[in-house]
């Protein structure tokens, strides 16, 4: 692990679910039913938690965080990497993601945290010192747009010191975390799960190994054998307890808890389902001019999520209702009921939503 700035620390597991900056109205995204497994709720959660604060970020399309910020100066940005900024790109035929750099090693690497609509809660990609500038850890036909700087400019404020992993022995050891703590057959996270493991459990570790960024102990816990990341643990006592703890661990909550979270550790969520929007955020930040007004025509024919009147639904419809949205469309009245593709009679984030899942052919 490198060392950053002193109060950054990088992340390199999945928040818990009780995380409040992830899984509650805190995080603008979740207050519209628009939350993980995404990469805009997840990188919108990651600069709440590194500042502290509401971070001033887009509140639509990955595609559009860029340009946003550049037309409404919340941040200074550019094509340099740092530590704790937005990567951001657009994809050629609509549609974008963003992640956060996480580290940058003396060489010049980086490490960089995601969350994929749809797809995977959180992961780690990764790019060598000549792709930062270009495509750090992105896809091959990706747009890479650039870096929004919200907690410190290229260079500033790191120092590139490797931090010596700490000792353990074998012995007793508490799990200290919110919940539970997730065993594995090996000794990393890419070994499967065996059970989750309540905090404040006593486990024997009879045995240490290191791997990847943690260090792991062997140890056993409800008549099931495995290894569990000691970095989350308390070291009580080199001697072994008579009989290991039995407390029955306890499941992921189904729904996301709204409280703010303590000074959480993170751990591995197990799977979540994201719920559809409803409506969008209660607060809207003042968007300001942003783009440069599109040049759909006044009076066109189209249909319900057919916006731009082409006969199908696409990427580009959704992007049109993304820009009606901030108010920059210049859509005819009777083009903008078609945006409402739910049928409310209001257009609203959850459209735009639906729509993209309906292309995905996840809503008929």
């Amino acid at each position: 692990m490198v060392a950053g700035a002193a109060s950054f620390s990088p992340r390199y597991e999945a928040p818990s679910y009780s995380n409040a900056y992830y899984y509650s109205d805190k995080n603008l995204y979740y207050s519209a039913g628009y939350g993980m497994p995404n990469c805009t709720a997840y990188a919108y959660g990651r600069a709440y938690e590194i500042l502290g604060h509401e971070p001033n970020l887009c509140p639509y399309n990955a595609e559009l965080w860029y340009g946003w910020n550049q037309s409404n100066g919340y941040y200074n940005y550019g094509q340099q990497p740092a530590i704790g900024a937005i990567a951001c790109w657009s994809y050629p035929y609509g549609g974008g993601h963003v992640a956060v750099v996480e580290d940058i090693d003396s060489n010049g690497n980086l490490t960089l945290s995601n969350s994929a609509w749809s797809g995977i809660e959180f992961y780690l990609t990764y790019a060598d010192a000549s792709e930062a500038t270009y495509n750090p850890g992105g896809s091959s036909w990706w747009n890479f747009q650039g870096y929004i700087y919200v907690y410190k400019e290229p260079g500033e404020g790191y120092t590139a010191e490797t931090t010596q992993p700490k000792n353990y022995s074998t012995g007793t050891y508490v799990v200290d975390v919110d919940d539970t703590l997730n065993m594995r057959s090996g000794a990393g996270t890419g070994y499967s799960y065996v059970t989750s493991v309540k905090t404040g459990s006593k486990l024997n570790v009879t045995e240490i190994e290191r791997g990847g960024s943690y260090t792991w102990g062997k140890t056993s816990y409800n008549g099931k054998n495995g290894w569990v990341a000691l970095d989350y643990c308390e070291f009580i006592s080199e001697e072994f307890q008579t009989e290991p703890a039995t407390e029955a661990p306890t499941q992921a909550p189904t729904e996301a808890p709204t409280v703010a979270p303590t000074t959480a550790k993170a751990t591995e969520p197990t799977e979540q389902t994201t719920t559809v929007p409803r409506q969008k955020p209660t607060k809207d930040p003042d968007l300001g001019p942003k783009f440069e007004p599109v040049t759909e025509p006044k009076e066109i024919k189209g249909s319900p999520g057919d916006v731009n009147a082409d006969g199908k639904l696409s990427i580009e419809d959704v992007t049109i209702i993304q820009k009606e949205l901030a108010g920059v469309a210049n859509l005819s009245d009777e083009a903008h009921k078609w945006c409402d593709v739910d049928f409310n009679g209001v257009v609203n984030i959850a459209d735009a939503t639906k729509l993209q899942k309906v292309i995905n052919e996840i809503y008929e």
